[in-house]
């Protein structure tokens, strides 16, 4: 605390801008005269960018939170990554109890080291009508291969986004006969819209859907939203993350890792989760976002070692579907 003080500057690149002034703000307050210089972008080009011209200049960044695969394929390439894993010294946050799945499961890199996943927030992939889909009709992606769901589905463009990694996750549990048939042969009809999606949904032409958002849900609160039950669906949902990281040739180190291990406490993850909104990887922190909550084995679209298969997959699709 004491060299932090010292440096009395921590810089810290954020994906987004004001979920993060909350926490920042309690920093502060926690270590007075440590001031945060948050640099928010929107996206990983920019803020590598900015990296590299900051290290250059010798005065690289201390800390990311940010999306995870291009920090870990682009920046360790380039060194831009001290290892974070040995900066982490509190005993909570070593504690494998603490963290779902266990400490060194958080780590998003095939090392273990770099790249630290706070965030457990489960995209549930499908929603259904209750009109329409009567209860426990559906427990599993499987279940959509029933007759009676053809053409009574809509989703977004299984290429892309949302649609591309849930269907990562049902190629990973099923393999792609099943992703296939859920695709091609069940007749799903598309929009590139959420908002649509949902009025599609909520109106009943479309009896399930996958891409309906919990916000894009708010607007049709009192017009329907009420018939909308998102389905948790292990085998067709998935868990993006945000990665926290610690930059190389950091200005100001005893900034960086005072803040690292203050931001992995409950109180600091307390904090962000509510702000974000979304939920922590802490099991002793409460879900900030109830839609998002679940204690199944998910798959992990920014892990790593899933990366191949995101890929091998999105071929595959790009070869089925027009």
């Amino acid at each position: 605390m004491a060299a932090a003080q010292r440096e009395a500057t921590l810089a810290v690149v954020t994906w987004g801008d004001r979920a993060y002034h909350g926490v920042f703000a309690a920093f502060e307050a926690a270590f007075p005269g440590v001031r945060v210089a948050q640099i928010a972008e929107s996206n990983p080009s920019t803020w590598l960018d900015l990296a590299r011209q900051r290290r250059r200049a010798g005065n690289a960044l201390d800390i990311a939170l940010v999306q995870p695969e291009r920090a870990i394929q682009d920046g360790r390439a380039e060194g831009m990554w001290t290892p974070l894993r040995p900066l982490l010294v509190r005993p909570d946050i070593l504690d494998d109890a603490t963290w779902r799945g266990g400490f060194g499961a958080r780590f998003l890199d095939r090392g273990e080291t770099l790249c630290f996943d706070w965030e457990h927030s489960v995209v549930h992939a499908y929603a259904v009508n209750t009109d329409l889909v009567p209860p426990e009709a559906i427990k599993s992606v499987v279940d959509l291969l029933d007759r009676r769901w053809q053409g009574q589905v809509i989703s977004f463009d299984p290429r892309v986004g949302l649609a591309a990694s849930s269907a990562a996750a049902v190629a990973a549990r099923h393999g792609r006969d099943v992703l296939k048939r859920l695709l091609v042969d069940q007749r799903p009809a598309r929009s590139p819209n959420a908002e649509h999606i949902t009025e599609s949904l909520i109106s009943g032409r479309f009896a399930v859907a996958l891409g309906v958002r919990p916000k894009a849900l708010e607007a049709f609160r009192g017009r329907g939203a009420e018939r909308v039950r998102f389905l948790d669906l292990p085998d067709a949902d998935f868990v993006p993350s945000t990665g926290l990281l610690a930059f190389a040739e950091a200005k100001h180190p005893a900034a960086a890792q005072l803040f690292a291990n203050w931001f992995l406490t409950r109180e600091a993850q307390a904090i962000i989760a509510k702000d974000m909104p979304t939920n922590s990887a802490r099991m002793d922190v409460a879900a900030s976002d109830a839609t998002a909550a679940g204690t199944a084995p998910y798959y992990d679209a920014d892990r790593e070692a899933n990366y191949q298969h995101l890929a091998d997959t999105a071929q595959f699709v790009r070869s089925i579907v027009s």
